[in-house]
């Protein structure tokens, strides 16, 4: 059976474009990892704090799991043009919870998806350019949905299909 991940980092309207996704990916006989990163609750990463309290333990189970999955879909909102901390944070911390910092994205396939009250776009660049800094390959399609733009769930079907596909590598 194909597994897909669904990292989610927000609390609002992305966190229900990732359960959305989920629910399709079930739909479609696809097992689902769903991560939302907000509520691991993560200290922010800085190397004071990794030396004063190591890794923190929902940071090694987070890199553990991304580790076990071959295709995942990021779901974040753009913030100030970029990625959200709660996003940055959380690959900070999955990137020294392993042995080599790109191991847990390194060769995965990645699907990139927003949903924003004010373009987007900026977060949709900003996640490509770190997950391929990363090592993963990213899919050429990417959702983009607002307030005046619903999911098209074509789009999003073909996603989860394909990252479907390629977990079973």
């Amino acid at each position: 059976m194909s597994k897909i991940g669904i990292l989610v980092a927000s609390s609002n309207n992305n966190l229900k474009l990732g359960q959305k996704l989920a629910q399709m990916a079930k739909d479609k006989g696809v097992q689902v990892e769903f991560i939302d990163l907000v509520s691991l609750n993560l200290p922010l990463y800085n190397t004071i704090e990794e030396e004063k309290n190591g890794i923190p333990q929902e940071a090694k189970e987070l890199a553990q799991k991304i580790l076990s999955l071959n295709a995942f879909i990021v779901v974040a909102p753009e913030y100030n043009g970029v990625m959200p901390p709660v996003l940055n944070n959380a690959i900070a911390w999955t990137s020294r919870a392993t042995e080599d910092w790109r191991d847990a994205f390194n060769e995965k396939f990645v699907g990139i998806a927003t949903h924003s009250g004010g373009g987007g776009a900026k977060v949709l660049q900003a996640m490509r350019i770190q997950f391929q800094h990363l090592g993963a390959n990213i899919l050429a399609r990417e959702i983009l949905t607002s307030y005046d733009k619903p999911l098209n769930e074509e789009v999003a079907n073909n996603m989860i299909s394909q990252l479907a596909k390629l977990s079973e590598i």
